[in-house]
This record gives structure tokens, C-alpha cells and sequence, in this order.
């Protein structure tokens, strides 16, 4: 099973994510991400002669993807802080659940003003790429959200059981 199918699972399962699985999946969609916005932004500013984009929309397109590279920065930052903060107390991991919780609600109201790209008249390989965008931030949110329902909003002693069963398996490994 691939990566994308096990977030997708588990996003729209009962199982919880282990840490390997978020750890890949957070790196791998905040890296993608980062590249598409990269292209998407470059190929806006070097085909915007030829495609005939409006100055509004160029500036809308270069906020846009500028607000992912930063919070693509922020998951890439979390994906290496990641083991540090699994092998601390059980309460200091609760707090990252809710510090990358709190992120992610903050990165939301991006996600739907990104969405009204989809009403703009861009070219068609711009759509393409606005919906490529729009896919990653959907797994990259859902897979994130997944995770913090399940360190901060879960029962207290399924939470800690899941912690010590991903410690025993990944990090006490090593």
C-alpha cells in the first residue's frame, strides 16, 4: 500500500495514523506542495504574457503561493521536530497536537480563498495546476487534522497507548 492510500485510509478511517506514517506523509506532502506552488508561481510570472493574466491575478497567485511556502516551511519544520517531541512526556506531545492544530485552523481560511482560483479565468494548465494544489492541501490538511484529533481529542488512555505502542515500535528501535 502507498503512502497516499494509507493517509487516505487513514483519514477517512477508524484506525489511528501511527508516527512513521504521519512523519512520511507530512514531509512528502509539504514537500510536494512546495513544488507545485514553486511551479505554479513560476509559471505564472514567466508565462504571464502569453496566457494574458490580469495584474490582480498575478498578485493574487504570488500571495497565494507565497502563504504555502511558508506554511509548507512550518510542516517541514514539524516533520524534523518530530522524533524530539515523541520521545519527551506525553503532555509535551498533547501540546505540539494543539500548537500544529492551531497552525493548521490558521492555515484554513488560505485553503478556501485558494479555492476561488478555480473561478478565475486562467489558462487551462493553471487550472491544472490550481487543482493539483488543491488536492495536496486537501490530503495535506485532512492528514494533520487526523492527527491532532487523535493526540488532543482522543481518550486519555487510548492516546497514551498509542503513543507507547509508536515509541516501542519506531523510536526506542533506533
Amino acid at each position: 500500500m502507498n503512502l497516499i492510500q494509507t493517509v487516505i485510509f487513514s483519514i477517512i478511517g477508524e484506525n489511528t495514523l501511527d508516527y512513521k506514517d504521519f512523519h512520511d506523509g507530512l514531509l512528502s506532502l509539504s514537500l510536494v506542495l512546495f513544488f507545485f506552488s514553486l511551479t505554479f508561481l513560476i509559471g505564472s510570472i514567466l508565462l504571464e504574457p502569453y496566457i494574458s493574466l490580469e495584474f490582480k491575478e498575478l498578485n493574487f497567485i504570488v500571495a497565494m503561493c507565497s502563504i504555502n511556502f511558508l506554511f509548507c516551511i512550518y510542516y517541514l519544520w514539524q516533520v524534523q521536530r518530530l522524533e524530539r517531541i515523541f520521545r519527551l512526556e506525553n503532555k509535551n506531545i498533547v501540546k505540539y497536537g494543539k500548537k500544529l492544530g492551531f497552525f493548521t485552523l490558521l492555515y484554513l481560511p488560505h485553503f478556501f480563498i485558494f479555492s476561488t482560483l478555480f473561478f478565475a479565468d486562467l489558462h487551462e494548465l493553471e487550472l491544472l495546476m490550481v487543482f493539483l494544489i488543491f488536492i495536496m492541501e486537501v490530503l495535506l490538511l485532512g492528514l494533520v487534522l487526523k492527527e491532532v484529533y487523535d493526540l488532543v481529542f482522543q481518550d486519555e488512555f487510548s492516546r497514551n497507548f498509542e503513543i507507547e505502542q509508536n515509541r516501542k515500535k519506531y523510536i526506542e528501535k533506533d
